[in-house]
């Protein structure tokens, strides 16, 4: 029971030691991986209308 209070305890004193980010750090950073994400679709689906498209040609 010791054990699980004194780990309990570090991770509390953890927690506190983060630094957690801003409201406008996280919404940076979530439209900076929207825009990832969206440029990633786009890519992967022109790469795939040109592989199969051309897969077509040759059968």
């Amino acid at each position: 029971m010791n054990r699980i209070l004194q780990y309990l305890r570090n991770s509390r004193a953890e927690l506190s030691r983060v630094t957690w980010p801003t409201r406008n750090e996280v919404i940076q950073s979530t439209q900076a991986t929207l825009v990832f994400v969206l440029l990633t679709v786009f890519f992967l689906l022109i790469a795939d209308t040109t592989l199969g498209n051309l897969i077509g040609l040759v059968t």
